[in-house]
């Protein structure tokens, strides 16, 4: 059994799901978040339990899926962008599919993810439901644009991926569990941290940046300090980085005679592609057509 596969307990013994998965997120720098993508099986899985909170969401076809928790027989038409979601350590008694279809499972690792949102993640563990499932477009959303940084290569960077965690775990927090309150919903930086965190960005804006070292900057807990900036800035941390990226590339590209791919290194983009798919997003242009004055 290879360490890098996600594990369940059954019959006392560390197993993976049958057959190999198409793409896992071994040694990523999402330690937090081991994933797989494959294709389900419809080969019954008995009584187990994940070690970890675990999450799988359908990512293409059809079927129906039965499974047994606490003596009770349930029965879902899954399709794309429905989740099953089971708390570390709930022992679900049976679980068996009637058709196969591509899934993506997700795991949270809370020792390695505590640090960034010890709140959500204690009220996660503590008091989401033990199993269940649902069809909820934004938590699927997330977990899919998780898995697409992943196979792009991690291109946006920590901050990006810290940003997606954070999303991630607040979401689950609010919807499906029973957060502690933590009384900062009016917070807001001061105008010497405001200066502080801007004039730290812009000197920078190359740098592989992360909301964890953001957040240190002013004494904050990452996921405090998300909430606080983007109540103070209106943007999250990961927009506001990249909206500063993209006014600096515009100005290089109209000021200078350097190429797109030159401006894309000079302000840390990960490759040139990464450097025009953002800058469409904040443009509606590629850096090429801006550069013309179209």
């Amino acid at each position: 059994m290879s360490a890098s596969r996600i594990q369940m307990i059954s019959k006392g013994r560390r197993v993976a799901l049958p057959g190999e998965p198409d793409f896992r997120s071994v040694e990523h720098p999402w330690a937090g978040f081991p994933f797989e993508e494959a294709q389900n099986s419809t080969v019954p899985i008995p009584s187990h339990c994940w070690r970890r909170t675990t999450l799988c969401v359908c990512t293409r076809g059809q079927g129906v899926t039965h499974w047994k928790h606490r003596g009770i027989w349930h029965q879902h038409h899954v399709q794309r962008g429905s989740v099953f979601m089971v708390r570390g350590n709930a022992e679900i008694d049976a679980v068996w599919s009637e058709n196969s279809w591509r899934f993506m499972l997700l795991q949270l690792d809370t020792s390695k993810i505590e640090h960034l949102a010890l709140d959500e993640v204690t009220a996660i563990e503590k008091s989401l439901s033990s199993a269940q499932t649902t069809e909820d477009e934004q938590l699927t959303a997330l977990m899919l644009a998780m898995g697409q940084e992943v196979r792009d290569g991690c291109a946006s960077g920590r901050l990006y991926g810290e940003s997606i965690s954070l999303a991630l775990l607040a979401y689950l927090a609010s919807n499906y569990a029973s957060p502690r309150h933590t009384g900062d919903s009016g917070t807001r930086l001061s105008p010497v941290q405001r200066r502080k965190l801007v004039d730290y960005i812009q000197a920078n804006l190359t740098s592989n940046i992360s909301v964890t070292e953001l957040a240190g900057l002013v004494q904050m807990s990452p996921s405090h300090f998300a909430r606080t900036f983007k109540a103070s800035f209106g943007v999250a941390p990961y927009r506001f980085v990249m909206r500063e990226r993209i006014e600096g590339a515009k100005y290089m590209l109209t000021s200078t005679k350097h190429s797109a791919s030159q401006v894309a290194i000079a302000f840390g983009f990960a490759s040139q592609s990464h450097f025009v798919k953002v800058f469409r997003q904040f443009t509606g242009v590629t850096p090429k057509q801006y550069k013309a004055g179209l």
